[in-house]
């Protein structure tokens, strides 16, 4: 997974603007051993970042930290994202969404509303299924996760419904140079 983050968050940092969050508080949410949230704090070191995983996960990040000299703006901590998360300014998430069928997922998306601020946003980094019957590597995915742990992919129709059913609204699709999208979401007023 870290290699394949590798060249997801680097697309997504060049399609992505991150630097809205200078002077606030970035948690990834499931992020694993920290790939993806200490590329985004390396590229923009005004932000500060948390990495929320289960606790024998987030343990094996701490070397990466570490090495990058990011202990000062980057903790972790762990826990279970269906019972609650911490509160943060903006959320990160890169294919945790896919792993879960739409019950699950709003289960984690409304964690985040209930902790989040007034203004948070939640960022994914997921594959977007196009419209239409023409063959996808997407399509497939959607079969394997469907099979293994019980999610789904999604269109972005189904973003939509799946956020608007927790409390936000989609703001942003951006396509990047590796599979996934950059789907942005704001809590709904």
């Amino acid at each position: 997974m870290t290699d394949f983050s590798a060249v997801v968050i680097a697309a997504a940092l060049e399609a992505y603007d991150f630097s809205y969050l200078n002077g606030k508080t970035l948690i990834d949410i499931a992020g694993g051993h920290g790939k993806v949230l200490t590329e985004i704090l390396v590229k923009h070191p005004e932000i500060r970042g948390k990495l929320f995983d289960l606790e024998h996960v987030v343990n094996g990040a701490k070397p990466r930290i570490e090495s990058l000299g990011l202990t000062g703006r980057c903790s972790v901590c762990s826990g279970d994202f269906f019972k609650e998360v911490p509160q943060a300014d903006a959320y990160v998430m890169k294919n945790i969404i896919h792993d879960w069928n739409d019950a699950k997922a709003t289960t984690i998306l409304k964690n985040i509303h209930r902790a989040s601020a007034a203004d948070a946003r939640v960022i994914l980094l997921e594959g977007v299924i196009a419209p239409g019957n023409a063959p996808s590597v997407g399509k497939w995915l959607d079969l394997e996760m469907l099979l293994m742990p019980g999610g789904k992919e999604r269109t972005e129709e189904e973003y939509r419904e799946l956020f608007a059913g927790a409390g936000f609204r989609v703001t942003k699709f951006v396509p990047t140079k590796s599979p996934a999208f950059v789907i942005e979401a704001v809590k709904a007023h």
